[in-house]
């Protein structure tokens, strides 16, 4: 747990510094507490050597030496299960699984966006899936969204470019065919199954295909995502299961990713994947990739079409009660009479008509929508016309989604606090050029000076409160200020320019305790911890006592630790949702520090007993344990915990922007209410166009305030 930490560096730095100025503060007070803290300050380098030695091995060591395992297939098997429930769950919040899905169609490609078909047909790279039959050149040519499983799971070249428009359904697709393609799976005889992948899809939104090789990449987000490629152990599993061929790639967003980047990632995928891949894209946005030598070599490329009159009515009269209301038989009636009307031709989307379904639900409030189109798109072209309807009903969202609906309680936040809110995340997420919102970036948001300064406040005012009884009030104050002025400055210097993925705590695994990767993480903590328990305590109590608090606190200590934190994860099976994650990293901050707190504090209370007694001993032992382990998990530093940043990063927002200051009940509480959806731990606007439309929106309220009008 401690060698794989991003700030892997600050502790034994701060632990350094910390026993020096200790040392110095209490040089007046008696050669016992001279030669106790000077030998503590002493360990503490030693400690920090040996530290730094261990990691820095860690770190230019190949992953791939860590155990994988022999049993990969379990191991993708565990997979399975994991992107299975991430998927069904994203299904439900999507309205994928009821009612039923929107048949969309596809066809041949409109633009060049890949090779030819007969080739990628033909090619031998990979065989069918077993229990499904070779893909053809004709089954390439039409077909609908239920028959992308047997184009995926039977095309020889194994790679698929996915086409369309704006919103006309490459996600949910995508969501489907990972849906079919894991219960396939599933069906096959156990023995062929190693032989089946298992489908994940990512955004390719934060891939720099110029300094990132795919494999790297893919390795990152399957850790992030997935818990059961946490740590040394977990990073080997998730690259071994890419190298083996043992997963199939779906990759959305390229479209999203800088004009000049496209080309690239496509070259790219040609020379490094070894996989099934398939990629999203919108046509034009593809083909011009394409026409910049980014074809992805192999692949063959099917383009999404648009819902005909008659499918999009027959949608909307299964989502309503039957017989529908007087004004949803009225807009169902208009869509069939007039196929080639504006209004028709703007329903012509899985995003456009599931906006319908879900923005008019109060019975015949649907003729609200005919009016728009009867009074605003009078001599409006057809592409415009199609706009104007997209816009409208994007902006019904917020209001529907935050209407008091009878017989439930009224909602937790008003349309004017959650518009404002969403507002202005949308203008900040395309800042950033995401689609993404991770609870755990919120700090980039916000200057982290103010946060850092907050910080070593806390930590030096706890600091100073348990130094107190044992230095006096003004050493204790001294020692509060030398300890708030570290922890602030590298909370600072490290969360003003990086935030880390959340933690999760596991069960202590017995079984796991003598494990090698566990063994790896405790040998630091059992060397370090040895030799400043037997330093401290030679010096404080002789040498017997120096001998037990050495080994007592180093292996004691080391193995709590190694089997609190350390692997133990291959029966994890979750894909945790964003609020299941904030409370996991929360969760292991606070073990985290009471583990380290207690461990430590007994180690030291016992090093001190023959100055104090063991009962005022283990008494400062204690409290100076739970704060070094505490402070720092909530501060935020040796635990890497991201709740408290994050929740300070809220509060700063709240000022900035007056958005909840409890930022994450309000996010959550939007996904309750289909405004955003979840993918793994992060969230993101139900629809992209409605992420844009929302940060249009803040730009022209910037606009307008600006010149003195009311936002």
């Amino acid at each position: 747990m401690w060698g794989r930490s991003r700030g892997w560096w600050r502790l034994p730095v701060i632990a350094v510094i910390a026993g020096i100025a200790a040392g110095l503060l209490y040089a007046g007070s008696g050669s016992a507490y001279v030669a106790a803290y000077g030998g503590f300050a002493a360990s503490l380098v030693a400690l920090a050597l040996s530290w730094i030695a261990w990691v820095w091995r860690a770190k230019t060591s190949p992953a791939g030496l860590a155990a994988v395992g022999p049993d990969l297939d379990r191991v993708a098997d565990l997979l399975a299960v994991a992107v299975k429930d991430q998927w069904k769950r994203a299904a439900g919040e999507r309205g994928l699984a009821e009612p039923e899905p929107i048949p969309v169609t596809w066809g041949s490609p409109s633009l060049p966006l890949a090779g030819p078909a007969a080739a990628a047909a033909g090619s031998r790279r990979f065989a069918p899936l077993p229990g499904l039959a070779s893909a053809g050149e004709a089954q390439l040519t039409a077909g609908q969204i239920t028959d992308l499983h047997a184009v995926y799971g039977g095309l020889g070249s194994g790679r698929l470019v996915i086409a369309g428009a704006w919103g006309v359904g490459k996600s949910g697709g995508a969501v489907l065919l990972i849906l079919a393609a894991l219960e396939h799976r599933e069906q096959v005889p156990a023995q062929e199954r190693p032989k089946v992948p298992v489908p994940v899809l990512f955004t390719v939104q934060d891939w720099d295909p110029r300094r990132q090789l795919v494999g790297d990449w893919l390795t990152e987000r399957l850790q992030e995502t997935y818990p059961l490629f946490a740590g040394k152990a977990g990073e080997a599993k998730a690259a071994a299961l890419i190298a083996g061929e043992k997963i199939a790639v779906i990759l959305d967003g390229l479209d999203e990713i800088a004009e000049e980047l496209r080309p690239v990632a496509l070259q790219a995928l040609s020379q490094q994947a070894g996989f099934r891949l398939v990629v999203l894209s919108r046509t034009d946005e593809m083909a011009s990739a394409v026409a910049q030598r980014g074809m992805l070599q192999g692949a063959a490329a099917i383009e999404l079409r648009p819902v005909d009159a008659a499918t999009a009515a027959d949608y909307l009269e299964r989502v309503q009660r039957d017989p529908p209301p007087d004004g949803w038989r009225d807009l169902i009636g208009r869509i069939r009479a007039s196929p080639e009307s504006p209004l028709t031709n703007a329903l012509n989307s899985p995003l456009t008509l599931t906006l319908v379904r879900d923005t008019y639900q109060a019975g015949d409030d649907a003729r609200e929508l005919l009016y728009f189109c009867d009074t605003k798109l009078q001599d409006v072209s057809r592409d415009k016309a199609a706009e104007e309807v997209t816009g409208h009903l994007l902006d019904r969202v917020l209001p529907a989604a935050y209407a008091h609906r009878p017989g439930q309680p009224p909602p937790r936040y008003d349309i004017w606090t959650a518009q404002s809110a969403l507002t202005k995340i949308a203008a900040q997420m395309n800042q950033d050029h995401t689609r993404d919102l991770q609870w755990w970036r919120l700090p980039a948001w916000a200057p982290a000076r103010p946060r850092a300064i907050l910080s070593g406040l806390v930590a030096g005012l706890v600091a100073g409160f348990v130094v107190g009884p044992l230095a006096g009030i003004e050493r204790g104050v001294a020692m509060g200020l030398v300890v708030g002025f570290l922890f602030g400055f590298f909370g600072y210097f490290e969360h003003g320019l990086v935030a880390g993925a959340p933690n999760r705590i596991e069960k202590p695994r017995m079984r796991q305790l003598l494990s090698q990767v566990n063994l790896e993480d405790a040998i630091p903590i059992i060397l370090g911890g040895g030799i400043s328990g037997g330093l401290v305590g030679g010096i404080v109590g002789g040498f017997r006592v120096g001998i037990v608090a050495g080994l007592g606190f180093g292996i004691v200590g080391g193995l709590v630790i190694g089997l609190v934190f350390g692997p133990g994860r291959a029966q994890d099976t979750n894909s945790p949702s964003p609020v299941t994650s904030w409370r996991n990293d929360r969760s292991y901050a606070l073990v985290a520090g009471l583990v380290v707190g207690i461990v430590g504090g007994l180690g030291l209370g016992l090093m001190v007993e023959r100055l104090f007694g063991l009962k005022l001993g283990l008494t400062m032992g204690l409290a100076a344990g739970l704060t070094i382990g505490l402070v720092p998990c909530f501060v935020p530093l040796s635990a890497d915990s991201q709740v408290w940043p994050s929740a300070l990063a809220a509060a700063q927002l709240a000022m900035r922007w007056h958005t909840p200051v409890r930022l994450m009940k309000f996010l959550d509480d939007a996904r309750e209410r289909n405004v955003l959806r979840t993918v793994g731990p992060v969230y993101q606007f139900r629809h992209a166009r409605l992420q844009d439309r929302l940060a249009d929106a803040n730009d022209d309220s910037s606009d307008d305030s600006q010149k003195g009008v009311p936002i």
